[in-house]
């Protein structure tokens, strides 16, 4: 193959892996000018916060942002300005109009007289139960079921309890023997049940009477939601495990529509409508060293969309559409204080890092704008995301490609035009008759060696002519200079007279040219 086309050919394959490189990036939008960021309005300093939502607590058709933490129940306006806030000894909360008035209430499951149940409506507490027959506080939900609402409690050794609005109790029962670790209500046939699952990894669902619709076992858990992923009135119960067992449960009969191991301890769980498209939910969810995975679930089974990941535990998820083109982007916290934005596609965007690991983020409307509240260990801060793209830049790769791969193209085009590197020479001039010798007998060795290859198959014949005339050459310059130098040696080549190759003394046909020689 010509020493020319060689560096086309390298250079043709290397165009390809660019291009292919290029177009990989460009239509995957993983380099897309899309850039997310933030500005802080207003923070608070508010120590480890579990709970936090933005909503109208008040009943002017304004949000505000209720906020819990290990002893404390508050909540801020708008501007952040305190409205009321609370001391408790180990609260857990929910919220949910509980005495009919169309204002969202607070309900706390507290350490009170007893085990205790506060309502706070409009910044004023009422208790509603006490020293009631239930364990350490772990989860509180307002379940609304079809013969009506129930507060239902659940405690850190599996036990559960329901109430009505007014502090009565209704029926009691358990789930496994640990801590309850999700509380949701959950839909059969659109019927409201409850799902609850505690962390030895008891998962069972409720009917309003207390009754169980069924139960299962998997292993320890640290996250349970309840949703009606495809909007078919029966809703599916997701499970995280604390061994990376991710789960997704039909919430009528228990059946498993899909399961998956994630390789951690599964922190967090939340519904994201990551692409815009009602006819399918996305589910995002969180481990606990980092890891973020999205699936999109069809009503059958779930699919991955994409993965991705943050420095430390992941503790935090929320959805918000940013950039208002129906889809939501995930606002995901972790427990170093980072707080990134994944994309659809799992492009991630950083936001301004916190001093100590996030708790809760949420998303709402306080005053006139939306904000993204964050709330780590010392502080809650409300953030303006700004969202800015450069129209076309996805397909930068491409251009790039191309300028890449004509730069390719001039090196292969000017390593083609460089001339061949002359053949090296042995100078037999102005030697001592020792050295001539030594390159005599040398010059014989090598053409001995050649014959013994030719003889034994290991070279063809044109590679055997071509040395050979070569070293023969060689020889007949050895001899020109013994005769330069003026001693005395005996002539074994001489030249044909048809192709000038050199020849031994002797021979009457050139092996060259094939020409009859007559001597």
């Amino acid at each position: 193959m010509s020493r020319k086309v060689i560096p086309f050919i390298v250079a043709f394959v290397l165009i390809c892996l660019v291009m292919v490189v290029a177009g990989v990036f460009s239509f995957s939008g993983a380099v897309a000018a899309e850039k997310f960021g933030s500005t802080v309005a207003w923070s608070q300093p508010y120590n480890s916060a579990e709970s936090m939502k933005v909503i109208d607590l008040t009943g002017d058709g304004q949000d505000e942002l209720f906020i819990q933490s290990l002893d404390n129940v508050s909540v801020f306006d708008g501007a952040g300005t305190p409205l009321w806030s609370f001391g408790y000894s180990s609260p857990k909360t929910t919220l949910g109009d509980v005495n009919g008035d169309g204002v969202e209430d607070i309900v706390v499951y507290h350490l009170g007289t007893g085990t205790s149940v506060d309502l706070i409506s409009k910044g004023n507490v009422t208790t509603l139960a006490q020293t009631l027959n239930i364990g350490f506080p772990s989860r509180v939900a307002l379940i609304r079921f079809s013969a009506g609402p129930e507060i239902v409690l659940g405690d850190n050794g599996g036990g559960i309890l329901a109430l009505t609005t007014d502090g009565a109790p209704l029926w009691s029962g358990n789930v496994g023997s640990a801590e309850i670790r999700g509380m949701d209500d959950a839909r059969i046939g659109g019927e409201i049940h409850m799902a609850v699952a505690s962390n030895d990894g008891t998962v069972k669902v409720f009917a309003a009477d207390g009754s169980t619709v069924w139960t299962v076992n998997q292993e320890q858990l640290r996250r349970m939601r309840a949703f009606d992923l495809n909007a078919d009135g029966t809703s599916e119960v997701i499970t995280g495990g604390e061994y990376g067992a991710f789960k997704i449960y039909n919430a009528a009969n228990g059946t498993v529509l899909f399961e998956k191991s994630l390789g951690q301890a599964v922190s967090e769980v939340r519904e994201v409508e990551l692409n815009g498209d009602p006819s399918s939910r996305e589910i995002v969810a969180g481990g606990k060293d980092g890891g973020v995975w999205a699936f999109s679930f069809d009503g059958t089974t779930a699919s991955q969309m994409w993965s991705g990941s943050l420095s430390d535990k992941v503790t935090e998820i929320a959805g918000l559409d940013i950039n208002e083109d129906g889809k939501q982007e995930a606002v995901i916290g972790d427990d170093a204080g980072n707080v990134a934005i994944f994309t659809e596609n799992g492009t991630r965007n950083n936001l301004p890092d916190h001093s100590s690991g996030i708790t809760r983020i949420d998303i709402g409307k306080l005053g006139n704008e939306r904000y993204v509240v964050i709330a780590d260990y010392s502080e809650v801060q409300t953030n303006k995301v700004n969202f800015n793209s450069i129209p076309g830049f996805q397909f930068a790769p491409l251009v790039v490609g191309l300028i890449v791969s004509a730069v390719i193209l001039i090196i292969a085009a000017i390593l083609a035009s460089i001339p061949a590197k002359p053949e090296m020479k042995l100078s037999l001039q102005d030697k001592s008759r020792e050295s001539l010798d030594a390159e005599r007998r040398m010059l014989k060795e090598h053409i001995a060696d050649v014959e013994r290859l030719r003889k034994s198959g290991e070279m063809s014949g044109d590679a055997y002519l071509a040395r050979l005339k070569r070293l023969r050459g060689d020889l007949a310059e050895n001899e020109a200079a013994f005769k330069t130098a003026g001693h005395q040696i005996k002539v074994e080549t001489f030249a044909c007279p048809h192709c000038g190759g050199t020849l031994e003394l002797g021979m009457d046909k050139c092996e060259y040219c094939g020409q009859v020689i007559l001597s």
